[in-house]
């Protein structure tokens, strides 16, 4: 998502969905990698997370934060951060790249981390969010899992909204909002703008200085006829500093909020 959910076109790939793929049969072939000492995988992680954090986040570096990460991951089975930490560098490769191979891949992995996590610790938000996210990533590149996607993205995301609402400044109310905006009514999926727009609201009232929050609440203001309240989230966004630790986001939001804004401009 140029900002980091607008791979969730939801509204395309769940239609598209004929001969439904499954999440639960999501799997990685392991590696032929040379087996890591419990110090060898501690220090990979370490110098992933780095990486992964440093500004501007780009490609290149992610990849080889998310190299690092996945190694580790492997050498530290039982380690839950290191599985969660590991599928959110994956989940920005499976955003970013621009290869449907190298995203389809990426996304993947993410699935298998996060599960991991989710088995070492079910009552862990990181886990449920971040397999959401890579399940939404895989299913926009390969839309055969599009309605398995969208239930299983709705039960992960459900859970961590019951977990912490408030995870990655309201990520889970901000993610299922948008999946409640952009999915077919039922009964082809969930969809529902009314609750779309609620769960947005609730992102924002929690987190009212998190720009992202505002770009989809616009969506979901203009998808509800509220256009001059729209335009008033948009500006948010627009007049907004790059956020700390998420410079090349931050340029994102901007880039959505002007296609937005022009959208909204139109007579």
């Amino acid at each position: 998502m140029g900002s980091r959910w607008a791979a969730l076109l939801v509204g395309a790939w769940v239609v598209a969905a004929c001969g439904c793929r499954s999440i639960d049969n999501v799997r990685v072939k392991p590696g032929a990698a040379q087996p890591l000492t419990a110090e060898d995988a501690r220090a990979l992680y370490d110098e992933g997370v780095a990486l992964y954090h440093q500004q501007p986040r780009g490609l290149a570096s992610v990849r080889d934060a998310a190299d690092r990460l996945g190694r580790a991951a492997g050498g530290l089975a039982d380690d839950y951060a290191a599985q969660w930490q590991a599928a959110q560098a994956f989940e920005f490769l499976a955003e970013n790249e621009t290869r449907p191979d190298s995203r389809r891949v990426a996304a993947q992995r993410g699935i298998v981390l996060a599960r991991r996590a989710r088995e070492l610790k079910p009552d862990g938000v990181e886990g449920c969010y971040w397999f959401a996210l890579d399940v939404g990533e895989l299913a926009d590149v390969d839309r055969a899992y599009g309605l398995d996607a969208v239930k299983e993205m709705e039960t992960a995301l459900q859970r961590a909204i019951d977990l912490d609402e408030r995870y990655d400044f309201a990520g889970p109310l901000r993610v299922l909002g948008v999946l409640r905006l952009r999915a077919p009514q039922p009964p082809t999926s969930i969809g529902s703008p009314r609750k779309g727009l609620q769960l947005l609201r609730r992102a924002v009232e929690l987190f009212p200085d998190y720009p992202e929050n505002y770009l989809y609440l616009a969506e979901a203001l203009r998808d509800t006829g509220h256009a001059d309240e729209a335009k008033e989230a948009v500006r948010k966004v627009l007049e907004a500093p790059p956020w700390p630790d998420q410079e090349f986001e931050s340029g994102q939001w901007k880039a959505a909020a002007e296609k937005l804004r022009g959208q909204l401009e139109k007579p």
